[in-house]
């Protein structure tokens, strides 16, 4: 009888530790996914603003300001809305993961 118990404890530690490194793969993984997401954000705002400083000496009037900014805006808008879709799909990527990491624990 002990024996038994000792392997019903062996096989318990070793389920929460599978646990544990799933829960473990599935944060670094969309950890680093979000990073990359951001950096790649990054890169996107300052090549707006690169191309705004250079498109400084072909503005001429207030109107051609006020475009330059409304084109910016635009920009960076599309870069913002594209930005929260690739985190909400990578989150609930993240979520089905995790939701069939406790389903199969559950079994």
């Amino acid at each position: 009888m002990d024996m038994n118990i000792t392997e019903q404890v062996a096989d318990s530690t070793r389920k929460i530790m599978n646990s544990f490194a799933g829960l473990q793969k599935i944060n670094e993984r969309t950890m680093q996914e979000l990073a990359k997401q951001q950096l790649n954000a990054a890169e996107s705002f300052m090549s707006v603003s690169s191309n705004q400083i250079k498109g400084l000496d072909t503005l001429k009037s207030v109107q051609d300001v006020v475009n330059a900014q409304a084109g910016i805006v635009a920009d960076v808008s599309k870069i913002m809305v594209e930005n929260a879709k690739q985190t909400m799909e990578l989150l609930s990527r993240s979520q089905e993961e995790l939701q069939g990491l406790i389903a199969q624990n559950l079994h």
